[in-house]
Formats: structure tokens, sequence, C-alpha cells
């Protein structure tokens, strides 16, 4: 995974007014589900319309066991479960859905995913200045940073 190294400039706590360095992902764009049906076509016997509905019962047997409050375990893929965030209060009366701050499904790798990531090589590929720097979209899919230029590509990491 090719990294950027990101100059930037620290607008709140002790460092304010500091020239700081940090790492963004560099996204190359995303695999798209068009892109996955035609693999599964390719490598299966499947007809891209059998992908596309066992695709899409999947997701609707994850969407049901989510909303029942399930942990769903999806094998190789690793598991997806429900989560909540809710205040605290002083009383057994005062806890009701009204306290609940948020609700999120969460995604947990397992097996061959996380130790693909474990043995990721990592690789600094350039130096950007702050005011050049593309979105931060390093934790959403397909990023949003793209590569630039090419100094330090021999800094292997990992």
């Amino acid at each position: 995974m090719d990294l950027q190294l990101v100059k930037t400039k620290m607008g709140v706590g002790p460092k304010k007014g500091q020239e700081q360095y940090t790492l963004k992902r560099v996204s190359y764009g995303n695999i798209t589900s068009e892109a996955i049906l035609e693999e599964i076509q390719s490598a299966t016997t499947f007809s891209r319309a059998d992908a596309d509905a066992i695709i899409h019962a999947f997701a609707n047997i994850m969407i049901e066991g989510i909303g029942d409050g399930r942990i769903v375990d999806l094998g190789v893929l690793g598991t997806i479960y429900p989560k909540i965030t809710a205040k605290a209060v002083d009383s057994k009366e005062e806890c009701t859905v009204e306290t609940i701050k948020s609700k999120s499904i969460l995604y947990r790798p397992d097996g061959e995913l996380s130790d693909e990531a474990k043995k990721m090589k990592l690789r600094i590929i350039d130096v950007v200045p702050s005011d050049k720097t593309p979105t931060d979209g390093d934790d959403t899919p397909g990023g949003g940073n793209t590569p630039g230029g090419g100094t330090g590509g021999d800094d292997l990491v990992g």
C-alpha cells in the first residue's frame, strides 16, 4: 500500500501553529460492485444475474440479523454486529431509548483478511503540502487521496 507523507500546520493544542507530518493512505480508486459481479461470473458457473441475486440475498440476511440485534458470522470475511452508544443516567427510570446517542454497525475482519493487513507492505511515496492534500477520505471506501510525485519510493515498511 502506498502512503503519502503530508505536511500540515496544527490548528489547536500545545503545538498550534507548528508544522507536523503525518501519513495518509493513497487511493487508486474503488473496486465497484459491477467488477465484483464480473469476477464472480468469470470464476464460477454462476451467471451475472445469479451472482447479483446471491449478493442481494446475502445482504438481506445480514440486514435481518443486524436488525434483530444478532452478530452475523460472515465466515472467511469476518463478522458484523450492531452497536449502540448510550448516555449513562442516575436512575433506572431515566434509562430509556431516548438515552441512546448512536446506533451503528461494526465490522471485524477474520482470518485471512486480518492476517493480510498485518503483512501489508507499506511504501512512502511523496511529501505533499497541506494546502494541496486531497480530501481526508482515508477511512472511507475508495479514500480520496491520489498518488503524487514519487520521492521516497524505496521506503518500504512492514
